[in-house]
C-alpha cells in the first residue's frame, strides 16, 4: 500500500478517535451540567463553567457550599464532592472501618480517637490532628447519629478542616444524589454538624 495512502487513512482514524472521544466527553458535560442547572432552580448559586469537573457554588443558611462532580479515571470511579465552608480549630477525618484498618489497629500502626460509643467506634476509623477537641466534639449522639446517616447514603469519606466540612461519595447516581431534596437535606446535615464546631 502507498505511503500516502496509508499515512492519510492513520490521519483520519486519529482524527474519528479524537472526535468520538471529545464528544462522549461533551455529552457527558452537557448532562452532569444539566443536571446542576436544574439545582440552581432550587438553591441560590453559580455552576463553575470547568469542563471536566462541573461544580455548583453557592450559599446555604449564611455558609458557602460548593458541589463537584469528579469524573472518573483510568483508576477511579466517578466521585461526587460536597463542602460546605466553616471555620474549624481541629481537623477530622471519618472512614468506615476496613479489615485492613482492623489489621492496623492491631498491629498498633494505626492510631485513632475514641468516642467511647462502642457502636460508634466499631463502625469508624476516626482521626483527628486534636484529640480532645475531636472527643468533645463527636461526644454528642446528634453529632455522631449525622455522621452515620451521611455515612449511610453512601458517602464514605467525612472530613473536616479548618475551612471545611468535606463529604465525598464514589459512583453517585447523576439523578438521583443530584436531585435538589437530596441535596438541600445534605446541606442542612452538614450546617447542622458546621453549627457544632
Amino acid at each position: 500500500m502507498d505511503k500516502n495512502i496509508l499515512s492519510v487513512i492513520l490521519s483520519s482514524l486519529i482524527f474519528l478517535i479524537t472526535f468520538i472521544i471529545l464528544g462522549y466527553l461533551f455529552y457527558f458535560y452537557k448532562k452532569r451540567k444539566s443536571v446542576l442547572e436544574k439545582l440552581a432552580l432550587t438553591l441560590p448559586g453559580k455552576i463553575s463553567p470547568s469542563f471536566f469537573q462541573p461544580s455548583f457554588n453557592g450559599q446555604y443558611q449564611g455558609l458557602g457550599f460548593s458541589i463537584t462532580l469528579i469524573p472518573s479515571s483510568e483508576n477511579s470511579p466517578t466521585y461526587l464532592n460536597i463542602s460546605l465552608f466553616k471555620n474549624s480549630f481541629f481537623k477530622l477525618r471519618i472512614y468506615k472501618e476496613s479489615i485492613l484498618s482492623n489489621v492496623g489497629k492491631k498491629l498498633g500502626i494505626i492510631h485513632e480517637v475514641k468516642t467511647y460509643d462502642e457502636a460508634f467506634d466499631k463502625e469508624f476509623l476516626i482521626f483527628s490532628n486534636n484529640s480532645s477537641l475531636a472527643f468533645s466534639y463527636l461526644n454528642k449522639n446528634e453529632i455522631r447519629n449525622t455522621i452515620k446517616e451521611i455515612f449511610n447514603l453512601g458517602f464514605t469519606i467525612f472530613l473536616i478542616d479548618d475551612k471545611k466540612i468535606f463529604i465525598q461519595k464514589p459512583n453517585y447516581n447523576l439523578l438521583t444524589d443530584l436531585e435538589p431534596n437530596f441535596i438541600i437535606n445534605l446541606l442542612e446535615k452538614l450546617s447542622f454538624l458546621a453549627r457544632g464546631l
